[in-house]
């Protein structure tokens, strides 16, 4: 303890005051405080509150980690997410155009502008968010990110529109000079069906592994298909997937999307049947992407599907690889995990998980952890429901 002391006294004796020096530990306690938090401890609290869905406190850490570093495009562009999250369009598009202005080669300043724009529902904002997105491709930022929104966007016009800046960008072969003219290849033979399908379109007539009417009413139990809430109707379909994988591994994952029927008409004496349409083309490029979104959603509508699932084994994706340069608290697998997307749309909500599955050399198939992924970052397909 710091200043004057009384000691003890005897009756009858005189007091005495002693001052004694504070010790090395009060002192520093004392005389040193604590040193001030920076811009990226600020930004670091905010990416674990967002993390963990606190968004509000998280935009008023990044506002503090702005404060102490007015010039850093990367809290805007943290910032203008949490505000995304939290519905103020406004000033994340305000907090968007701040992080491009600091830095305009920065791809994540575009996203959050596009997804700020594409938020406001004015169809309008959305071709100028497709717009900006196509922008800043052409003008070399090529992030499958940007892709995606821009599929998401502006649909089928811009996967037409980015196919044919590439196809324009494509380097050209130098000409041969005075060398002989090469003889005319032989004919083509047909391409193999696995090859041809990479670029046809869905059909409803497609033939796709999974529950048939008998195997769905097993998992549906006592419900009816039409009757059972939307996440039933997911679980049951899921259910003699799963079945079929243990018993034949990895191969027999499909690429499928299954409608709910609608209740029939009354005194329908017809059951409806269940929607299913194989989707494995749909996930060559984003142009196949775009092309199967529009079918489906066309499918949906006409069906008066209550709701719709959607099935893809990891391994057949080759556009949108959504898991690609994911954080672990976002992708808690491994990059090379092999399992099934599940994607759950209904007119109110989605949902969309991952089930990691296991195949060893010697055939033994084991399901592993089921996660469910955020459907803003995690989503295969745009939206099947209008909203």
């Amino acid at each position: 303890k710091q200043g004057w002391q009384r000691p003890k006294q005897a009756p009858g004796s005189v007091a005495t005051l002693t001052l004694t020096e504070p010790s090395p530990e009060a002192s520093r306690e004392l005389h040193m405080p604590a040193a001030p938090a920076t811009s990226d401890d600020h930004k670091k609290e905010g990416n674990e509150l967002f993390a963990k869905g606190d968004f509000l406190r998280a935009a008023a850490a990044y506002t503090r980690g702005i404060k102490a570093a007015p010039d850093s495009h990367v809290l805007y562009s943290n910032r203008a997410q949490a505000f995304l999250r939290l519905h103020k369009v406004g000033k994340a598009l305000e907090d968007a155009d701040r992080c491009i202005a600091l830095a305009p080669d920065f791809v994540k300043g575009y996203h959050r502008k596009a997804s700020a724009l594409h938020a406001l529902g004015e169809p309008a904002r959305s071709e100028e968010a497709a717009e900006l997105l196509l922008g800043a491709i052409e003008r070399g930022m090529e992030d499958r990110e940007l892709v995606r929104l821009g599929v998401t966007v502006g649909g089928k016009a811009f996967a037409a529109r980015l196919d044919a800046f590439r196809k324009a960008a494509a380097p050209v072969a130098p000409e041969e000079g005075d060398k002989p003219a090469a003889p005319p290849p032989p004919a083509k033979k047909a391409a193999p069906p696995s090859a041809a399908a990479k670029e046809a379109p869905p059909t409803a007539a497609a033939a796709a592994k999974g529950p048939t009417e008998q195997s769905l009413s097993e998992g549906l139990g006592e419900q009816l298909p039409w009757e059972a809430p939307p996440e039933d109707f997911a679980a049951g379909c899921l259910q003699p997937i799963l079945k079929r994988f243990l018993a034949e591994g990895l191969v027999s994952l499909p690429a499928v999307v299954y409608l709910q029927p609608a209740p029939p008409p009354k005194g329908s004496r017809e059951e409806p049947s269940l929607g299913q349409i194989s989707i494995k083309p749909a996930f060559a490029s984003p142009s196949t992407l775009a092309q199967c979104a529009d079918f489906l959603q066309g499918k949906a509508a006409e069906a008066r599907a209550r709701s719709a699932v959607i099935f893809v084994r990891k391994a057949l994706i080759e556009y949108p690889c959504v898991w690609k340069e994911k954080r672990k608290q976002e992708w808690p697998f491994d990059a090379k995990a092999d399992g099934l997307f599940m994607q759950c749309e209904s007119h109110n909500d989605r949902v969309v998980y991952f089930t990691q599955l296991t195949e060893s050399k010697g055939g033994v198939c084991s399901v592993g952890e089921t996660v469910q992924l955020d459907p803003a970052t995690f989503a295969l397909m745009p939206r099947l429901f209008a909203t």
